[in-house]
């Protein structure tokens, strides 16, 4: 017995002077809620381990999207799983809390105490997601600014240089029909005869006269009264406005747009763009995210 008692003591002093005891085990561990499986059990340990996260702080730590992680947490809100603390700005800073239910281990002391990571760490990591979230958020938005502007920038170059093309085409044309003109007048004067053949001159520069007012008159009705300043094209029947509208909202599924904003990249009228975006949230094809000001984003984004 003496050996055992030298023996524990030895044991012990070289736990202390080394301090490479393994520590004792999580007294208490959450546990998922019973029936909560899939992305919704994934959103709700990431609730439980980093409690007061907010929608866009949830999708980066489990990389689940927005849309996901939101029916996620309405679906454990409703089961009295989390609970939800309004936010300042919408539904994206609303915090979310796991309600957890410790599981004792009754294979440890209850005098052991429990090992986890400092509520300071869990702190920092949350404070840290949500900067990255909000710094993403706002380069998203200056990103779309800045394609938005090129784009309508690049539109109204070819619009520009696309009325310059038929000015001078249409100039030239009434020069020749002038030229045409005179000169079988002339002919007339002096008395020579002049046959069908000699007035076929005159003939094609009506023409041309005609196809280049014809051009213009399609470029300013093409474009919804704002001069067809859509890629330049001339098109006498008017594009349908409501499939570019929801190919926009497509593109930028995460961003929401005011009718005005829509209707500079695409080159219509603010007007015919909203009554557009009004027709397409009846049916179910977009959502109304602002009323003042009006802003839409695509159906079924978060």
């Amino acid at each position: 017995m003496g050996n055992d008692i030298t023996a524990n003591a030895v044991q012990a002093t070289d736990v202390a002077a080394t301090g490479t005891a393994a520590a004792p085990a999580d007294a208490t561990a959450p546990a998922t809620p019973a029936g909560v499986t899939g992305d919704v059990a994934t959103v709700w340990n990431a609730a439980a381990t980093t409690p007061g996260g907010t929608i866009p702080a949830l999708a980066t730590a489990t990389s689940l999207t927005r849309a996901v992680v939101k029916n996620a947490l309405t679906e454990l809100e409703t089961g009295g799983h989390v609970t939800r603390t309004p936010g300042a700005k919408g539904a994206n800073t609303d915090t979310w809390t796991a309600v957890q239910v410790p599981v004792s281990d009754d294979s440890t002391s209850g005098d052991a105490a429990p090992a986890g990571v400092p509520a300071a760490t869990i702190a920092d990591a949350m404070r840290i997601m949500q900067e990255e979230a909000d710094r993403r958020a706002a380069a998203e938005a200056e990103l779309q600014t800045a394609i938005a502007e090129e784009e309508a920038r690049r539109a109204q170059a070819v619009a520009d240089l696309a009325r310059r093309q038929t000015a001078e085409a249409t100039r030239r044309a009434l020069a020749d029909l002038i030229t045409a003109a005179t000169t079988a007048y002339a002919a007339i004067a002096a008395g020579d005869d002049i046959t069908i053949a000699g007035l076929e001159p005159v003939y094609d520069a009506t023409a041309e006269v005609r196809r280049a007012t014809r051009a213009t008159g399609r470029a300013t009705s093409s474009g919804g009264g704002n001069g067809g300043r859509r890629n330049g094209e001339h098109r006498a029947a008017p594009r349908p406005l409501r499939p570019e509208v929801a190919a926009h909202l497509t593109a930028h599924p995460d961003s929401d747009f005011t009718p005005g904003e829509i209707a500079r990249v695409l080159g219509r009228s603010s007007g015919a763009v909203a009554n557009a975006l009004a027709t397409m949230a009846e049916k179910g094809e977009a959502v109304m995210t602002s009323e003042k000001p009006v802003r839409y984003r695509a159906a079924g984004s978060a």
